[in-house]
């Protein structure tokens, strides 16, 4: 089995520790490495090939069926992301060890809370939350930037 990160990647991108190492296994066994794709456009798309390649087993989700990443993906799931409660079960019941939003329209509320129960997002539900808020991205450069 490689390793996704070393510790000095971890340290140098910001990463949790969490993450180091993080190996991988075959998908569908059960050490397989389970990245959860929430929104499932091109870019999601090229990001579920990428996960692929690399042994990781990925779940692909959208608002909408037959989405790029769903066709490449080992299974998909067409759920409301805003809906937190939907969101929430879907993570319980699929048990990814990556949690990768791609798109905005996400119930971010649920992202934190999942986050302050040890689930990783990539990148983290904060800068998603702020994804949804302009005002909240001027803020944040002007106070903290």
């Amino acid at each position: 089995m490689a390793e996704l990160f070393s510790p000095s990647h971890a340290e140098k991108w910001g990463f949790p520790s969490t993450l180091v190492p993080l190996k991988w296994g075959t998908p569908f066994q059960s050490r397989a490495k389970r990245l959860l794709l929430l929104g499932s456009g091109e870019l999601g798309r090229e990001v579920a090939i990428e996960a692929m390649r690399l042994g990781i087993e990925v779940i692909a989700v959208d608002a909408y069926p037959n989405a790029p990443a769903m066709q490449v993906a080992h299974r998909s799931h067409v759920i409301d992301m805003l809906d937190g409660a939907q969101l929430r079960s879907l993570i319980e019941s699929e048990k990814p060890d990556l949690i990768v939003p791609e798109v905005e329209a996400i119930a971010t509320d649920t992202l934190v809370e999942l986050e302050s129960e040890e689930r990783i997002v990539i990148p983290t539900a904060r800068a998603t939350q702020l994804t949804m808020n302009r005002e909240g991205i001027r803020r944040l450069a002007a106070e903290e930037l």
